[in-house]
């Protein structure tokens, strides 16, 4: 990806991102997070250029995001209900990704990544890059709904 197009595509996820955590933007903090912002997105790029990352997005990945609100509410829920009682709860589990050709994967591990550890119920504790499975630590035995849609 040129640069021209992706750091202001990393400024604009990560202005957003900002701008979400705030109860009430104003100027300053609106401006202070665009800037903190652009440096990221240089950061971001020049990160990914240092480990040769080529990641290829798939439009259809979009399509993730749709169960991610349910799922993030009732896990948030179930979540509280399986900590308070037992605080060691949970189990490390495998989440298989479909073999494609590496730009693709790349990417695919880094979505999957996101969308998966977007919720309070499972956390990614590893990804690598020349496997085929996600570590993750699902804190609910029941909660695969996410996973079902990286596939």
């Amino acid at each position: 990806m040129r640069a021209a197009t992706e750091i202001p595509l990393w400024w604009l996820a990560l202005t957003g991102l900002w701008t979400l955590t705030l109860s009430t933007p104003s100027a300053p903090e609106l401006i202070a997070g665009a800037s903190a912002a652009a440096v990221c997105a240089i950061a971001a790029r020049s990160a990914r250029r240092a480990m040769n990352g080529t990641w290829q997005f798939k439009a259809g990945w979009l399509a993730w995001l749709t169960p991610l609100p349910k799922a993030a509410v009732s896990e948030s829920v179930a979540a509280l209900r399986a900590v308070f009682p037992r605080p060691s709860a949970g189990k490390c589990a495998k989440v298989p990704v479909p073999a494609e050709p590496r730009a693709q994967h790349e990417a695919r591990l880094a979505v999957a990544t996101v969308v998966i550890g977007c919720t309070p119920g499972t956390m990614v504790v590893a990804s690598p890059p020349d496997d085929t499975d996600i570590v993750v630590h699902r804190l609910l035995p029941d909660s695969p709904a996410l996973d079902r849609v990286t596939r």
